[in-house]
């Protein structure tokens, strides 16, 4: 024997399917900017939001600039001498310790947190740059005399001062500019919206910091040994 349903209950699932169906009608309409798909199936009404998708591309983008920071500071600091090569008629003992203490630096070109520690406490990030660099040249002491712990220390300096901080500089201003792009569109939602102020405002953050370290006499006094040789026609 077959079971029906009374008219009234038909009538009050017509009525609650047809109010599911306005409510879904004006998520629609209310998020269509942020909504990338619709899909209707036997378990029910999917909604694909676009927030995945975006965040992806904001993540890539920030990855690329990271990634092109990291290239421009080991480039440059490929091209820096710790002592001067012509004084020892380019000798490859000469050439071979540029290279050692430069390869630390060159390691910490690929950390992308720079900002972070330089802002937490630049002192103690630049004393353990000098003593990578110190560390690296160590054996060669003996025959480069000059390869004191100061002058291990000035190099670090020197290496902070004219090329990690331009560059991390420039990264920091490249990403504000997109975070605060990137808040304009309509398609990201409030969370991802919060989440893009946060980075933007942290990168603020380390531009007043960078500035703050460019400035400072002491970084910039042990950094011009290495101005002064070159002027001198050294190749530091």
């Amino acid at each position: 024997m077959k079971e029906f349903l009374e008219p009234h209950v038909i009538i009050s699932l017509a009525i609650i399917i047809g109010s599911c169906s306005i409510v879904g009608i004006t998520l629609i309409i209310v998020l269509r900017d942020k909504i990338s798909g619709v899909h209707v199936s036997r378990a029910g009404l999917e909604i694909r939001m676009n927030d995945v998708p975006a965040w992806s591309k904001i993540v890539d983008k920030i990855e690329r600039i990271d990634a092109n920071t990291a290239k421009s500071v080991r480039k440059a600091t490929a091209r820096l001498m710790i002592i001067d090569p012509e004084k020892y008629e380019m000798s490859p003992e000469s050439m071979l310790v540029i290279r050692e203490a430069n390869q630390p630096l060159i390691y910490a070109a690929y950390e992308n947190h720079h900002t972070r520690e330089l802002k937490a406490d630049a002192n103690v990030y630049l004393a353990d740059k000098a003593q990578d660099v110190l560390d690296a040249v160590r054996i060669w002491r003996k025959h480069f005399p000059e390869l004191t712990d100061e002058k291990c220390d000035a190099f670090a300096c020197h290496w902070l001062k004219k090329i990690l901080l331009p560059n991390l500089r420039r990264a920091c201003d490249i990403k504000v500019t997109y975070y605060t792009s990137q808040l304009k569109r309509s398609s990201i939602s409030k969370t991802v919206k919060e989440i893009l102020i946060g980075c933007r405002d942290k990168n603020l953050a380390y531009i007043q910091s960078i500035d703050q370290l460019a400035v400072r006499p002491d970084i910039g006094e042990k950094s011009s040994i290495f101005l002064r040789l070159k002027q001198n026609g050294g190749g530091a």
